[in-house]
């Protein structure tokens, strides 16, 4: 369990290659053009931040939370992808995608201190097939890769708007008893101000996961309530679960890996900016609370 012994440095490590990152794919969800953009995006906040490449998962690697032949499908694009088709695009930038939060994830553990992932496509991603945008579910497979390096127990905090489903489907079937998931969408809405009934909640949820080693989170854009696949935070909202999530990790000496899930509103041009905004807030709350708490 987590020994309370936590690096304090500002920097914050953020594991990307341009690999990760696709130039087109046919598909409602901007995912797997994402990477480059949210990037391009934190190298211009003005904070300490410090971009590291990584080797690509292997497909046996890969193969260690999902049914072979459904990755060796993928590969060879004659099965489907979390997007609904085969492009060739998206199944070579896969071992990168994996690779970026598992690199993110080991760093996190072995060194006691936040990094960041600019990865989405997790969660829907069941060990036999994807779906929802996910392909592979490099979450899982971050959680086993850590474990194996020492972790006895790893907290998945799922913020997306949407239920990881794909990921409680692994965990049954391998019969992982080391994971503890969280999923913002099992959340209870029935509150007046459904946003701030969450907020309000949230430190409770936090410290269920007080013994895990790490924290891997999935930091959705999409429950923004201009989001058209989501509508419950606001701005602020969003922003403040994220600070909570990174102050009460700090105070419970817990390292966090964090990746984006998803996000799908577009501006005036059909950018993602207003998605970017979003995934700007949280890498900002995480360098807040390394500095000023």
């Amino acid at each position: 369990m987590s020994d309370g012994r936590r690096k304090t440095s500002n920097m914050i490590k953020i594991f990307f290659d341009s690999r990760q990152s696709v130039s087109e794919n046919d598909s409602f969800s901007p995912s797997a053009q994402k990477p480059a953009q949210v990037a391009e995006s934190w190298r211009n906040l003005g904070i300490p931040v410090e971009f590291s490449s990584f080797i690509p998962c292997t497909k046996k690697q890969i193969k260690l939370v999902h049914k072979a032949a459904y990755v060796d499908g993928v590969f060879k694009g004659t099965h489907v992808n979390g997007f609904g088709n085969k492009s060739n695009q998206v199944a070579a930038a896969l071992p990168w995608v994996c690779g970026s939060m598992v690199a993110a994830a080991l760093y996190a553990f072995e060194n006691k201190t936040n990094t960041f992932s600019p990865t989405s496509g997790a969660h829907h991603a069941g060990y036999e097939r994807g779906g929802g945008f996910c392909t592979f579910n490099f979450l899982m497979l971050a959680a086993v890769l850590v474990h194996q390096a020492g972790a006895q127990r790893v907290g998945i905090v799922d913020c997306d708007m949407h239920f990881g489903d794909g990921t409680e489907n692994i965990i049954r079937k391998i019969g992982i008893d080391y994971v503890q998931h969280y999923s913002f969408a099992r959340s209870d809405f029935s509150g007046p101000d459904d946003g701030q009934n969450f907020i309000d909640h949230f430190p409770d949820e936090l410290r269920k996961f007080s013994n895990c080693d790490i924290i891997l989170y999935n930091a959705g854009a999409d429950p923004h309530i201009n989001d058209p696949l989501g509508g419950v935070l606001t701005t602020d909202q969003l922003r403040s679960r994220d600070f909570l999530l990174f102050l009460c990790m700090k105070k419970l000496g817990i390292p966090v890996a964090t990746s984006l899930a998803g996000g799908y509103q577009r501006d005036e041009n059909g950018g993602i900016k207003p998605v970017l905004e979003i995934h700007d807030n949280t890498l900002l709350e995480c360098h807040r609370v390394l500095t000023e708490y």
